[in-house]
């Protein structure tokens, strides 16, 4: 069975251990990035996934089950934990004190099958030489500690306005450091442009908001698996 009880619960007390965490490597052997597997599990579970993002990814401001990658869990048969968390990225503090990399550390303890991470807004303002260093070294640890999970990066997501410049050197930087450790990326472009009436308030996404991420995520997420 799959999705049976929000998983904000647990994101947290996840990532206040995560420091304490021992993990093992911190680059793939020889520069090589680990090629993933197929995602297979056994019959008698559903895969399991777990999802590195912020505010928007964690569904600020709507029902616990509204956030997006929990509604694309949901339609993919996945069992996943939200470590999402407010206000955070790879090069930015959340509201609970930790970065991307922290829920790194809370993912590899976690050891799930499938791993989605979204890049985000909140490294707009960081200079492109620092995301690209703390990207890169939370991807690589991530692989070298999961070796088999699938890796799904998805691109920043903006507001109703146009987005910045900034934001193109997100979307690139993270492709490149998924990419490079063998993981695939999903790109849904920004469905909020022109469409404040999706959204809160200047960027976080109502219910219908929500969905409309899911629905795009979950199409691509679909064929990719499916193309194998």
């Amino acid at each position: 069975m799959t999705n049976r009880r929000p998983r904000h619960r647990v994101a947290t007390a996840l990532l206040a251990g995560a420091l304490a965490l021992s993990t093992v490597g911190c680059t793939a052997a020889g520069g090589q990035a680990a090629q993933p597997t197929a995602t297979t599990t056994p019959e008698s579970r559903p895969p399991t996934a777990a999802a590195i993002g912020d505010s928007i990814a964690i569904g600020y401001g709507v029902p616990a089950d509204d956030a997006w990658p929990l509604l694309v869990a949901k339609r993919l048969g996945w069992d996943l934990t939200d470590l999402a968390d407010s206000a955070s990225g790879f090069t930015r503090k959340g509201g609970s004190s930790h970065t991307f990399d922290d829920q790194v550390s809370a993912v590899i303890r976690l050891r799930p099958d499938i791993v989605v991470v979204a890049a985000t807004r909140n490294d707009a303002d960081a200079p492109p030489a620092t995301l690209k260093a703390a990207a890169t070294s939370a991807l690589e640890r991530l692989r070298a500690a999961l070796p088999d999970a699938r890796i799904i990066g998805v691109s920043p997501i903006w507001g109703a306005d146009a987005p910045t410049a900034q934001l193109g050197s997100v979307r690139a930087t993270v492709r490149a450091a998924v990419l490079d450790v063998g993981g695939s990326w999903v790109d849904i472009g920004q469905p909020f442009t022109g469409h404040p009436e999706l959204l809160i308030d200047s960027k976080h996404p109502t219910v219908d908001g929500q969905e409309e991420v899911a629905t795009a995520v979950a199409e691509k997420v679909a064929a990719m698996l499916a193309r194998g």
